[in-house]
């Protein structure tokens, strides 16, 4: 995994976007002048967050006093090990806030006996 360092202002490049999958024509992108991973332009709403605000919803799912839907601090420490072995979880060049939810959900479902429904309440 690449530590991304972005280019300068005059280095970015004429890249398309697009927002909900309409393309709106070309934007000034950054890179990493290390890989060369083109960073992508997302709505506020679908930036992508750092792994304390996932670690932040399993904590307070964690607290829920409903029997059924209790995560254990085991299951909790698994399911941090296995986003943190993600490399595309927190790669913030290119990855979006929904891509990293649904990533999120299968990890918590793979441990704990939770409906999608009650993850994504935390989110």
């Amino acid at each position: 995994m690449c530590a991304h360092k972005s280019c300068g202002i005059a280095e970015k490049v004429w890249h398309p976007y697009g927002i909900a999958g309409v393309k709106n024509g070309v934007k000034p992108h950054s890179y990493c002048i290390r890989c060369g991973t083109i960073k992508r332009i997302s709505s506020s709403s679908n930036r992508p967050k750092t792994i304390g605000y996932y670690i932040n919803a399993l904590t307070e799912i964690l607290k829920t006093p409903s029997e059924k839907k209790r995560v254990t601090k085991v299951q909790m420490r698994l399911i941090v090990k296995e986003l943190e072995a993600m490399d595309d979880f927190c790669d913030m060049y290119w990855v979006t806030k929904s891509a990293q939810d649904g990533m999120f959900i299968s990890v918590v479902q793979k441990y704990c006996k939770i409906t999608e429904g009650f993850v994504k309440s935390f989110l």
